[in-house]
């Protein structure tokens, strides 16, 4: 696990994913068919790995890291509330790692879209509350 983020993430073809696990998109029942690519999200721990695995249409995807909050601000729910206006694909919930409170999604989204310059403004005008917001875009893997 980084030492800034909670969980990591990759986007790569279905094809691809398939020769690790081939017989996952079998047992699915068709909630793959119709989607090219697929985001694996990764949670690692001391004891285990996690993977959480979601079919994708989309190439690229926002990232949101919220980290050093007090939970008790009303504002911490409000933001989140605005972030379900957006296709959230993952989220990590509200949760903290030692002393320090995150909040990670991961957003049906990217920098081109039209939606995004509406997101940053939300973050924005909250950014005092955080100790740190990050924004990443998580594209698809072109490496074999």
């Amino acid at each position: 696990m980084s030492k800034e983020f909670l969980t990591d993430a990759i986007i790569e073809k279905k094809v691809k994913v398939a020769n690790y696990f081939p017989n996952l998109f079998l047992k699915s029942k068709g909630k793959f068919k119709g989607y090219p690519n697929i985001l694996v999200v990764r949670l690692l721990t001391k004891k285990f790995a996690k993977l959480s695995i979601y079919p994708l249409k989309s190439t690229k995807i926002v990232k949101i890291i919220l980290s050093g909050f007090d939970f008790q601000n009303a504002m911490i729910q409000n933001t989140i509330k605005k972030l379900k206006n957006y296709n959230i694909i993952h989220t990590s919930g509200l949760t903290s790692l030692g002393k320090r409170a995150y909040y990670e999604c991961y957003l049906d989204l990217s920098f081109s879209d039209k939606d995004y310059k509406y997101l940053k403004s939300v973050l924005d005008n909250v950014k005092n509350i955080f100790e740190d917001i990050k924004i990443v875009e998580i594209g698809l893997n072109l490496k074999s």
